[in-house]
């Protein structure tokens, strides 16, 4: 077995037609969403939560793949439940920013 050096050298190891899964789904998710983006305290002790409420034609991996990047991008913890997003903490505008970037409709709710 031929030893790698450089970078370069383990990128000849895989194939040219070879795509990562994640690109393929960024690249479908781009159904434009009209969503709704509530702040919510209640029953969770007085800790916020940002709730993203509202999607349509997005399968469970799209919806994943959506939460992770802007979970990455923002450093916060959340959840999907219900087609709907779960944030940990008050990062709404950071949220929005986010998902206007890409081209979705965000209305603010509550807060």
């Amino acid at each position: 077995m031929k030893k790698l050096n450089s970078l370069q050298d383990l990128k000849s190891l895989i194939p040219k037609e070879y795509n990562p899964e994640d690109k393929q789904i960024l690249k479908r998710n781009k159904i434009k969403q009209s969503l709704q983006a509530h702040y919510s305290i209640k029953g969770r002790a007085g800790n916020p939560v940002i709730i993203l409420k509202g999607f349509t034609g997005l399968n469970r991996n799209e919806l994943r793949s959506l939460s992770k990047h802007i979970k990455n991008k923002l450093g916060i913890g959340g959840s999907i439940k219900n087609n709907e997003m779960f944030f940990q903490g008050d990062k709404r505008e950071g949220i929005i920013s986010i998902l206007e970037s890409e081209g979705h409709y965000v209305k603010r709710i509550g807060g």
